[in-house]
């Protein structure tokens, strides 16, 4: 199954219409998946001091954690859409990764680092939107940190990003080609 994290509040949003692309060609080509709006699901990101001192032990008193946690041990794909914010992943993206992602469920300790235990996740896809290039954000980290730290060290090992610079004079024609290059990207 296919699991798409979606971290937009804007219904109007680009990223929104990025979201229902992948999800008519996940419905195209008849795939399974299950859309997690973080947003829309009312996720809270912020660690409560009650939920960490849980969080050594790999719990959560989140009911919304346990679900998504559920979700993520039958998915074979993962597909994150969100904007690029100050250099990073919106606030509400990061808390799920410090919520869901836990020692015992995505991860263990190991003498030599971590070791991911989500392999279950053979690939995830990224699409981004910035005002900042795709180049820019390569070279400040961005991109080795959600590879490699993020998604790699929960055990997912092939990771592949497309990314839209917004450009404050961007046309519909833009924004149409940047639509059919994500249906290109879903079909890998």
């Amino acid at each position: 199954m296919k699991t798409v994290i979606f971290s937009h509040p804007w219904d109007g949003s680009f990223n929104k219409a990025i979201l229902d692309q992948v999800v008519k060609k996940l419905d195209e080509t008849k795939e399974k998946y299950t859309v997690i709006d973080l947003n829309k699901d009312g996720f809270n990101p912020v660690i409560t001091e009650k939920e960490l001192s849980l969080y050594s032990q790999g719990k959560s008193i989140d009911p919304l954690v346990l679900k998504y946690q559920e979700i993520l041990k039958n998915t074979d794909e993962l597909i994150l859409i969100f904007p690029i914010w100050w250099m990073s992943m919106p606030a509400i993206l990061k808390g799920f990764f410090d919520k869901v992602m836990v020692k015992g469920f995505a991860y263990e300790s190991t003498k030599n680092g971590i070791k991911g235990l989500l392999t279950n996740i053979k690939t995830a896809k990224m699409i981004t939107t910035a005002e900042a290039p795709k180049i820019l954000l390569s070279i400040t980290g961005f991109g080795i940190t959600m590879k490699k730290a993020n998604l790699g060290g929960v055990g997912i090992k092939k990771t592949e990003w497309i990314h839209y610079t917004l450009k404050m004079q961007g046309t519909d024609e833009d924004r149409r080609k940047f639509l059919e290059k994500v249906g290109k990207f879903m079909s890998n």
